[in-house]
């Protein structure tokens, strides 16, 4: 049912990567970036309470990001397809640098308004609609088909090691950066952490982002030593973007069994993001130890997540049994979830999340190593843009279901709900031979 490959030539192999000069360099930029950016989403929620008492700020700027990321994703991955993912990932982190520089020059400066803020956080969805599907489409032109398994095993296990370890660190430089203690650094005494204040102020925020905008610089050298040997064949540029968009989904379209898994991926993201963004917080507000536990449960399901990435590279499911195995994962996810509503204490909570994190991560590189497989290089932009769309595109509706839905039936009703609907929606999408059969190529490949 599984490829295990774990003998030590195949082992060799996985680790071979890294001889690959390009796949080195890709992944040690968006190392550096992805490190950047928690300084930004760190600092976000400190920024917004430094300028307002109303918490629902904080979601309203992190909300108006998502529309126009929403809206231009399409495009963006039509873009990549015209003009190569190198070329877009070049490009929107420089106007990424940019539009940091400004904001950290402004914050500094104090002169930062609410107003500007959303301002800011819709540029960055906009800027965000054209890098992430580049993100996305560049690695199957970096490395072998046959590579794509490791390759997004390293790459995901990298990212989801950081986003376990990253916040609660970043958390506490940004402390230290702040006014006193940054103050009392320079003067040679380094304060203890339960000394720092409980929320950053605006020089620590301002710097922490003059921190990002270093890092994002680092990560732009590696970006453009990438030389690629070869460009996939470009769309007909004579063609507009809206028909560039449209070839998109007849492609996606046309296949069956690639069009029955983003619709069950939609459906399925739209019910569990929510609860797990909105759900999971006041779930260990009500029932353990408040933001500390919530913390630490994250931190679990992320290093399980780490497990769960890097075994894909090793075993992978058989072709033939591709959609069943991935179908029984999830039926797996929602026994869990439903035991999310069970939790009393922290160390249950460890366990369960770290479990969940070993299924997510392994499901997500299994995922996109199908899709990176199966699609034509030429159309990976755009078939990307519309798997992120799929997983992006609704999260701010689900985000305010869950919270309407906490209010009307309690938070643990939520995760008793969704989790019976995430054992019972595999299930249903296993009567589909299109999702059955997924692992079999495209009929126009055959």
């Amino acid at each position: 049912m599984i490829n295990v490959l774990l003998n030590k030539n195949k082992l060799k192999q996985r680790f071979n990567l890294f001889r690959n000069r390009n796949f080195r360099l890709l992944w040690f930029g968006s190392l550096v970036a992805m490190m950047g950016d928690f300084f930004l989403f760190v600092g976000m929620p400190f920024l917004i309470m430094n300028l307002t008492e109303d918490r629902a700020t904080i979601g309203g700027v992190l909300a108006v990001a998502g529309i126009p990321r929403a809206l231009l994703l399409l495009f963006g991955g039509a873009l990549s397809d015209r003009f190569s993912p190198l070329l877009m990932m070049k490009v929107s982190r420089v106007a990424f640098m940019l539009l940091l520089l400004l904001m950290t020059t402004l914050i500094l400066n104090e002169s930062i308004s609410i107003a500007g803020l959303y301002v800011f956080s819709g540029l960055m969805g906009v800027i965000g609609a054209f890098g992430m599907p580049a993100s996305m489409a560049i690695l199957p032109l970096l490395v072998k088909r046959e590579e794509l398994a490791p390759a997004n095993a390293i790459t995901g296990s990298t990212s989801q090691l950081i986003s376990a370890l990253a916040p609660a660190l970043v958390g506490i430089a940004v402390l230290y950066l702040s006014t006193e203690p940054f103050k009392a650094i320079l003067l040679g005494s380094w304060p203890a952490i339960e000394d720092l204040p409980r929320r950053a102020d605006m020089q620590g925020i301002g710097l922490a982002y003059a921190i990002d905008v270093l890092l994002i610089i680092v990560s732009m050298i590696p970006l453009w030593l990438i030389k690629l040997e070869t460009e996939p064949k470009q769309p007909n540029q004579t063609d507009s973007i809206m028909t560039s968009i449209q070839d998109g989904f007849s492609y996606v379209w046309q296949d069956a069994s690639l069009r029955a898994f983003i619709i069950y991926m939609t459906i399925t993201t739209f019910v569990s993001m929510g609860p797990q963004m909105v759900g999971m917080p006041v779930l260990a507000d009500d029932n353990l130890n408040g933001m500390r536990s919530f913390g630490v449960l994250m931190s679990a399901q992320g290093l399980g997540a780490v497990f769960g990435s890097l075994l894909a590279a090793f075993a992978t499911p058989a072709a033939s049994l591709l959609g069943p195995v991935v179908m029984t994962l999830a039926i797996v996810r929602g026994f869990g979830t439903l035991l999310i509503a069970a939790i009393t204490s922290d160390q249950q909570g460890i366990l369960l999340m770290t479990t969940m994190g070993i299924l997510t991560g392994y499901s997500s590189i299994v995922f996109m190593t199908w899709v990176q497989k199966r699609v034509s290089l030429e159309y990976i932009g755009r078939v990307m843009s519309l798997v992120m769309l799929a997983v992006m595109g609704l999260q701010p509706l689900s985000q305010g279901f869950s919270g309407w839905f906490i209010d009307f039936a309690g938070v643990t009703t939520l995760f008793i709900s969704i989790g019976f609907f995430m054992i019972i929606t595999p299930f249903f999408a296993l009567l589909s031979a299109d999702i059955r059969n997924m692992g079999e190529p495209r009929k126009s490949q055959q």
